[in-house]
């Protein structure tokens, strides 16, 4: 995985130029920032959401991706120097949550709602600190199944879920997390799952399944949904046109 984040990394700082009127903007997260899934679902590469946001803002701005499939926020915190403020980016898109949420066997996520909190924080004052601007995006609904599909539960166990309401009702807890950040410490939100249930018509599995949004995983966007979160952060003004 890595060796992906650095060839796309490459690709977009040699394809999108360095001219005087460009900024850099990194995109920092998990899978779903990567794209990690679209090699293993013969997805087209260019319809990632990140490289979305390179090809329309080519002679722009440089769009740097440091999304790294199953990564949490600890993980992240490891590398955000190098991958992140090294960058002197202006602008970062931070997406975490779908691995910091899962619940292990002994009955505690991998990253506690607590630590992800500080996280999440220290990413937000460190890129101030450096005089860029912190963008917070929530994750993707999940789409849960019933075990025996392919979705959410045919790889976590659903009993583990039962005390936060399911998988989806627990995960956007940590999304939860995310909006009061933004909120509190005034910086942009984009809500991704708000807008992905608004398209699907609602936040049931059946509605999501139906949306197209959402992969075979049930925590990993299809095209469309890429798409989905692309538009909102063309819409939000956020990058320079």
């Amino acid at each position: 995985m890595k060796k992906v984040f650095m060839m796309i990394s490459l690709l977009f700082a040699a394809g999108c130029g360095a001219g005087n009127n460009e900024y850099n903007a990194v995109a920092f997260g998990d899978s779903n920032t990567e794209g990690a899934n679209y090699p293993v679902r013969d997805y087209p590469e260019n319809e990632k959401w990140v490289n979305l946001l390179a090809l329309a803002q080519q002679g722009t701005a440089n769009i740097y991706n440091a999304g790294i499939g199953g990564e949490t926020t600890e993980d992240g915190r490891k590398r955000f120097k190098k991958d992140v403020l090294n960058r002197n980016p202006e602008t970062v898109f931070i997406m975490f949550g779908t691995n910091d949420a899962v619940v292990l066997p002994n009955g505690k996520p991998r990253v506690s709602k607590q630590r992800f909190e500080q996280n999440l924080l220290y990413f937000v004052n460190e890129i101030k600190k450096h005089g860029g601007q912190p963008v917070l995006m929530t994750c993707l609904p999940i789409a849960e199944g019933n075990g025996t599909d392919k979705l959410y539960y045919s790889r976590y166990d659903k009993i583990y879920y039962d005390a936060g309401k399911g998988a989806r009702n627990w995960h956007n807890s940590y999304n939860d997390i995310v909006r009061e950040i933004a909120g509190r410490e005034k910086v942009p939100l984009i809500d991704h799952w708000r807008n992905m249930v608004r398209e699907a018509g609602g936040d049931t599995d059946k509605a999501l399944i139906a949306s197209g949004m959402i992969d075979p995983s049930g925590n990993h966007m299809t095209p469309k949904g890429a798409r989905v979160l692309y538009e909102a952060i063309m819409d939000s003004g956020l990058l320079k046109k």
